[in-house]
């Protein structure tokens, strides 16, 4: 009967892993306010490092440059996340401006059908993403504000909303 082989040892690359995936994520988590994004973008560091590190060198460059890798990502995550289009207030303006006693019956079926609009695109998102978007754009509260509302970290309130416009932005889309 032939002996099972032994564990394999761990590889230069499995090393460095385990040695830094701990700290780059509370770097990471810091800088992002949320789980779910801190631990996507650490997997995007480590991917990145599995095709571009050389493990070959000292563990302080290697150190090194898996911090810079990270900031580069949590960069490029809030770049995105400010990168929304715009809507111009004149363009949701019908939604929560009450009518002046002189707009014309024209004007106020426009703002009847922006409300509508408004309305039936909200009821499509989930609970929460339609919770933070009225808080914010409708009863214009300050993310703060918002926040504490939904009784979140301020930082979480700013990706909720991310998420809240970019799904609406899907879904107010002609296919969407």
């Amino acid at each position: 009967m032939a002996e099972p082989e032994p564990a394999a040892a761990p590889t230069r690359f499995e090393a460095i892993y385990e040695a830094h995936v701990t700290a780059i994520h509370r770097f990471v988590y810091a800088r992002v306010g949320n789980r779910p994004d801190a631990e996507d973008l650490t997997a995007q560091v480590f991917m990145r490092a599995v095709e571009q590190l050389d493990v070959n060198r000292p563990a302080a460059q290697i150190a090194a440059w898996l911090y810079r890798v990270a900031q580069n990502a949590v960069a490029d995550y809030w770049r995105a996340f400010y990168r929304l289009p715009q809507i111009g207030v004149e363009q949701v303006a019908g939604a929560w401006e009450p009518v002046s006693p002189q707009a014309s019956p024209t004007a106020d079926a426009e703002a009847d059908t922006a409300a509508a609009a408004v309305a039936r695109l909200l009821k499509k998102l989930p609970e929460q993403y339609a919770r933070v978007l009225d808080l914010r754009f409708l009863q214009r509260l300050s993310v703060a504000e918002t926040a504490e509302r939904l009784g979140i970290s301020h930082g979480n309130a700013k990706v909720l909303q991310y998420r809240a416009l970019r799904r609406a932005a899907l879904l107010g889309e002609p296919n969407g």
